[in-house]
């Protein structure tokens, strides 16, 4: 029997393929909504005007319309044809295997200027991984790409759109052209060079605790086992009671001598993917750490590995925070570690998952938010607000960055608030007066 959402899911797909084929027969087709309205014109001129009422300036229009209409689309059909049968004879090699968001680097691709054949002009756009519009550099004939990545990851294949087109807007030829890779996007830095070192304690000789590490003073007594050394036996109470005792460890808490740290994916989570790769790379996790992260919640403490785990981490696409609990199940056993998050901006199922682990984990979790900005609608006029904020900003409300602050106190995690712009640390989320002047 059929699941209940088989015959929707194959109208979707369905759609989509449509949907796909339209695309590319519309990209093959050589005439812009421009140049179609050229055609009528012209034709009419010809058909209505020019044969029937014998009027020479109409004629002359009709005829230099169509002939200029001919021209444009036979140029751009032929220059299309070219670079597309050079594009799968030709191989590129990237200019480098590892990307960084946010900055304009050159990839190694390039396509001939086209310079000498009148009216062509040649651009194209990355379709997949999404990235901004390609630059395109104009050296010794040729147009060499420096593109701006959006999203890190590890990508397989980049997929770019070739259009070639008339100057005058009449014809254009579209293509796709599809790159091997892979290449891998790291999110970027930004004034995020050094972090705190993001510690706290867990086992060690300082602080007596039942969850603390067996390694403090030797206080505790037992009774003596094959094994152990002779001189840690009690003497004096042999003498008393005649039996053989050694002292032991007690178990305490210290500064932190194991951290574990988790990367929270979600649709904002960049500037926090970033706090991670700078932990990582700047070792202010400590020695002894274990990374993970949504989509790969297997523990490791290699840093290549980790920072895999930062970028592949974009690609996941379920419950945020979901990976959590077995994190800290497989990496709880080795003893007792500081917990550090990297998490969003954002209200979201991530802090659900929080809560369930706070409640049941001894000690404070630490979590790191990471931001691009703060802004503050409330301290702006509603004019300044659509002058000066940018379409598309990657900044975070005040009032929502608060809301974070204030769901994180109630579970008394420690917050670290980072600008990756300036690298400055914000606040806990409840005292942001310099984001609030940075705002202003």
């Amino acid at each position: 029997m059929k699941p209940p959402n088989a015959f929707p899911g194959s109208v979707e797909g369905a759609l989509a393929r449509a949907g796909s084929v339209a695309r590319r027969a519309a990209d093959l087709w050589p005439f812009t909504p421009l140049g179609m309205a050229l055609a009528g014109v012209a034709f009419v001129a010809l058909l209505s005007f020019g044969f029937k009422k014998l009027d020479l300036v109409l004629l002359v229009v009709g005829y230099g319309g169509v002939g200029l209409l001919a021209i444009a689309t036979v140029v751009v059909a032929c220059s299309a044809l070219g670079l597309w049968l050079r594009l799968r004879r030709a191989s590129f090699r990237w200019s480098t295997s590892t990307f960084e968001t946010g900055a304009p680097l050159p990839t190694g691709f390039s396509l001939p200027s086209l310079w000498w054949l009148p009216l062509v002009q040649v651009n194209w756009t990355w379709v997949s991984p999404h990235a901004d519009a390609a630059d395109r550099v104009s050296e010794r004939g040729r147009l060499r790409e420096r593109v701006t990545l959006r999203r890190r990851g590890i990508f397989q294949t980049v997929i770019r759109r070739v259009v070639v087109q008339d100057a005058f807007g009449l014809s254009r030829i579209a293509f796709h052209h599809r790159q091997p890779g892979p290449i891998e996007v790291l999110p970027h830095l930004g004034g995020i060079r050094r972090l705190p070192v993001l510690t706290s304690l867990t086992g060690g000789e300082e602080y007596p605790h039942p969850m603390g590490l067996e390694d403090g003073d030797r206080v505790e007594l037992r009774r003596y086992v094959p094994g152990d050394s002779a001189r840690f036996i009690h003497w004096k109470v042999f003498g008393r009671t005649r039996k053989l005792m050694v002292r032991t460890p007690e178990r305490a808490l210290s500064r932190a001598r194991r951290t574990v740290a988790y990367l929270v994916a979600d649709a904002h989570d960049e500037a926090a993917a970033a706090a991670a790769r700078a932990a990582i790379e700047e070792e202010a996790l400590g020695m002894d750490w274990r990374f993970a992260a949504d989509g790969s919640p297997e523990a490791t403490s290699d840093r290549s590995d980790a920072l895999h785990k930062v970028m592949t981490s974009s690609g996941f696409s379920g419950q945020s925070g979901s990976g959590l609990k077995r994190f800290l199940a497989e990496v709880d056993p080795g003893g007792p570690a500081a917990l550090v998050v990297f998490a969003p901006p954002t209200m979201a199922a991530w802090l659900d998952e929080l809560r369930s682990v706070t409640t049941r984990r001894y000690g404070r979790v630490r979590v790191v938010i990471a931001v691009d900005a703060v802004h503050d609608p409330h301290a702006q006029s509603q004019w300044r607000r659509w002058l000066l904020t940018p379409a598309g900003s990657s900044g975070v409300e005040r009032g929502d960055l608060e809301r974070v602050g204030r769901a994180l106190g109630q579970l008394r995690c420690e917050v670290v608030i980072i600008d990756r712009v300036s690298g400055r640390v914000l606040g806990d989320g409840r005292h942001l007066d310099s984001a609030r002047r940075r705002a202003a």
